[in-house]
């Protein structure tokens, strides 16, 4: 393991909490202050910042014969996309929320 080995890690499992805290608008410290907006920009800036330390140290194929790595980008992808979508689903009992 190297330091770009670690930054790909800690960059990629930070932006799960920030994004769920994001999405679900719990007030939460991010360096964008603790705007949910922020936290959700600041998580994508850090998946998109891991998925380039990705393809700059092993190339993008890697990420397909790496189980560990493919899983942790396939569940922040799902969350980008289904994120909204699962919270609305979930809390439909409260009008007005998300």
């Amino acid at each position: 393991m190297n330091i770009i080995d670690f930054l790909i890690g800690l960059f990629l499992a930070n932006a799960m909490p920030h994004f769920i805290l994001g999405i679900t608008r719990t007030k939460f410290l991010g360096p964008f202050g603790f705007s949910p907006a922020g936290n959700i920009v600041y998580a994508v800036i850090q998946f998109v910042i891991s998925v380039v330390l990705i393809h700059i140290q092993y190339g993008l194929g890697i990420i397909f014969e790496n189980g560990i790595l493919l899983g942790g980008i396939l569940v922040m992808t799902m969350f980008f996309i289904f994120g909204k979508a699962v919270l609305r689903f979930y809390n439909r009992d409260s009008p007005g929320k998300y």
